[in-house]
């Protein structure tokens, strides 16, 4: 591309994102209509430069405006400073992205039926075990062969059809090859139930707690959200030991809450405040939303039983947080939204479960990248092959 013409784009761009902020206070037909105008100008100058159809590359067309906006700096990105492979973990990642460039949506989850065809014939009891899976944790969607559903590995090939910049862009912006194999891994096993990749990767350290990360707890205040009845607390007390100012474990379950509290009693670590609220963007009610095992219970806008209190931690915090771990059960991105004061300008060390909904995957380091973008990435697996889940985003300032 020449510089005329990526300077136009970017002009292009640059309009576009003016447009979209003022489509955020306003309706105006007439706006909309320009800038889905210019959207095909950039889409044309992409496919000029690239030699392909973005349609067919990343289904580009499905994309909200901002997503788009931002998919498409991303790809003049590339295009500008394209990325160089400098081994086989570099090559593995792009060999991954090649394969979903070049099949379409439809194509990609036929090869994710054919590898669970494999899996039933190589093992009916994994296959099984793999299929209730997603009954009993639905936050990624149904699976139901018997009745024709497959919605989870639709939506596990649409993220990766519509989002495969988004994860070039985070495999470059982690900072070890721990974390960029993590990141093939997840994304190889979502592709094709692949658990070899997996096993090579997974973290011997604590979930959430990393002494090449986070060295020590020294003076911190720290704020668990999702604290359940206070296994990551005494895993974090007995990884550290006590030097910690004050720990503040946020859990909206009642019976969890009670567990917690006993716990803490017994175990006698010193400044636990437990506070039975959830996290979000914005104060409120929510309903608790209860499953067979309850660690993963949710919030939801409706229903009926036990009501949450929810609260944004800008707003519910007296003292500034050091440290935030977060595994509220696909509420993540909410918390962080509520929490955005604190993160922009304070910095304290994340560590954010990333593993709630296929989007999660690249959508909270974006967020987090948009309210501090200083922070080292890193990204550790402490969960299982088959479904692999128990991923974090650690980030440090």
């Amino acid at each position: 591309m020449n510089p005329e013409v990526s300077e136009s784009v970017f002009q292009l761009l640059e309009t576009i994102s003016e447009g979209l902020a003022v489509l955020q206070t306003r309706e105006d037909p007439n706006l909309q209509q320009d800038i889905s105008a210019a959207r095909a100008r950039v889409t044309q100058a992409l496919e000029a430069a690239m030699d392909c159809s973005l349609e067919e590359r990343i289904c580009i067309s499905s994309l909200s405006d901002e997503d788009w906006l931002r998919t498409a700096l991303r790809i003049m990105e590339e295009i500008l400073d394209p990325f160089q492979p400098v081994n086989q973990y570099d090559r593995d990642f792009l060999n991954l992205l090649d394969v979903v460039w070049k099949n379409s949506k439809q194509d990609l989850v036929q090869s994710m039926k054919a590898s669970m065809e494999q899996l039933r014939q190589s093992s009916e009891p994994v296959y099984v075990g793999f299929v209730e899976y997603f009954a009993r944790f639905p936050l990624w969607g149904s699976l139901n062969p018997a009745a024709g559903d497959y919605q989870t590995l639709e939506l596990r090939a649409a993220v990766l059809k519509e989002h495969s910049y988004d994860f070039l862009w985070l495999y470059c912006r982690l900072e070890d090859y721990l974390s960029r194999r993590t990141l093939t891994a997840i994304l190889l096993n979502w592709l094709s139930l692949n658990t070899q990749y997996l096993t090579t990767i997974r973290s011997i350290f604590p979930d959430y707690w990393e002494p090449d990360i986070f060295p020590d707890n020294r003076g911190d205040v720290m704020v668990d959200l999702g604290a359940f009845t206070g296994d990551s607390i005494q895993s974090y007390v007995q990884f550290y030991g006590d030097g910690y100012r004050k720990i503040y474990a946020y859990e909206i379950s009642t019976g969890s809450a009670e567990i917690l509290r006993r716990n803490m009693r017994k175990m006698r670590f010193h400044d636990v405040e437990i506070r039975q609220k959830g996290a979000g963007r914005e104060s409120g009610w929510m309903f608790v939303q209860p499953n067979a095992d309850p660690s993963a219970n949710r919030l939801s806008d409706t229903g009926r039983g036990q009501r949450a209190q929810i609260v944004a931690l800008d707003d519910d915090l007296e003292e500034t947080p050091t440290l935030i771990k977060m595994d509220i059960e696909g509420a993540e991105q909410s918390a962080l939204l509520g929490s955005q004061r604190m993160i922009r300008e304070h910095h304290p060390k994340l560590a954010v479960c990333v593993y709630h909904g296929y989007e999660d995957l690249w959508k909270i380091p974006v967020l987090i990248d948009t309210m501090y973008p200083d922070y080292q990435f890193f990204l550790r697996h402490n969960g299982g092959n088959l479904i692999p889940t128990e991923f974090t985003l650690l980030c440090k300032p």
